[in-house]
């Protein structure tokens, strides 16, 4: 992982980090800054993942259909909160309709709340507090439904709120105890994860990074932006890395077939990316499995060489780089 190259060819992207994951052994490489202070940008520095949370999310509701207390193909209706159903039925969503896999696999035929004007919303109020159902309300102001629950593909931040909603309905307990819990966190040795504007980091870990886009430094917008299950967890590249090794090394669920179906998702649209949690795609001639978040931060797991690997590039910027170079690190490591 030639790094230090990539931050000399983009000197405007403050820092990178990346961790790699092969066969067990762990490989760690940083370089920039991680604030406007100078403080050094390392593997262990937390930042926010934005929607690499969603397969948290989404590994914390296949945990409750394990344990027979969630079926997937049930109809959302009679788990949301009243003011969030009435207003997705006004906006033209039939929730009795729309189930539990719709959600999960971005087949609900829901638009996403997060374009039109939710970001520039957010920038120009950077401290405003967000509830689920405000998230919900930009969805029904901005857009409409775009095709009947199961038609097609279409990626909602949305989608993944009324999920958050699901978790709180079922356990009883606020989202982040939720999948905690679920997904019995403390004990995958993650020390740098937590939820952000909710949970504390543990003592002894840094101040989370400093992340950028268009110029605007996006540490002090409020983590409820992002923060209801399509986004919200804050964690370093290596302990991201490390929960997807364990996540497709059969370390979080109790039953490996749960695993399979998360990656096949029968049922989803023909034409869709998506499977539960996660997307799919082709490297070096294998399949693998990625997700990516929207302040630069992107993870894959490629099942048949065992070799996970996360980065972040601190300014969205310096992403597509970032990603080509993940990209090469793993056809490199297919030769070897």
């Amino acid at each position: 992982m030639d790094l230090d190259a990539l931050q000399d060819q983009r000197s405007d992207v403050p820092g990178f980090a990346i961790a790699l994951i092969r066969n067990g052994e762990i490989e760690l490489a940083a370089t920039g800054v991680a604030d406007p202070d100078g403080a050094p940008m390392s593997s262990s520095t937390p930042v926010r993942i934005a929607s690499i949370t969603k397969t948290f999310v989404a590994a914390s509701v296949l945990r409750l259909w394990e344990d027979g207390r969630l079926d997937l193909d049930a109809s959302i209706d009679g788990f949301l909160d009243p003011e969030i159903d009435s207003l997705l039925r006004s906006d033209g969503y039939e929730t009795e309709d729309i189930t539990v896999r719709h959600l999960l696999m971005h087949a609900s035929g829901m638009a996403d709340h997060t374009g039109g004007g939710y970001v520039e919303q957010v920038f120009s109020d950077p401290t405003r507090v967000w509830t689920p159902f405000d998230q919900v309300e930009t969805l029904f102001e901005d857009t409409d439904p775009l095709s009947e629950p199961g038609d097609q593909y279409t990626y909602s931040d949305t989608g993944y709120v009324l999920l958050g909603e699901i978790l709180k309905a079922v356990t009883a307990l606020s989202l982040h105890q939720a999948v905690r819990e679920l997904l019995d966190l403390d004990q995958l040795d993650l020390p740098t994860l937590y939820w952000d504007e909710i949970e504390q980091p543990r003592e002894g870990i840094g101040a989370r990074a400093h992340q950028w886009i268009d110029e605007f430094d996006i540490f002090a917008i409020h983590g409820s932006m992002d923060g209801h299950g399509g986004g919200g967890l804050v964690a370093s590249v290596e302990d991201v890395s490390k929960f997807y090794h364990a996540l497709f090394n059969d370390q979080v669920f109790v039953d490996s077939a749960t695993l399979g179906l998360m990656m096949a998702a029968p049922g989803h649209p023909s034409d869709s990316p998506y499977r539960l949690g996660v997307f799919t795609y082709e490297v070096a001639g294998y399949d693998a499995f990625h997700h990516g978040g929207f302040w630069g931060v992107y993870v894959t797991h490629v099942p048949s060489m065992d070799l996970t690997i996360e980065g972040v590039a601190l300014d969205q910027g310096g992403y597509q780089d970032l990603r080509a170079l993940m990209r090469r690190t793993i056809e490199g490591n297919s030769a070897e």
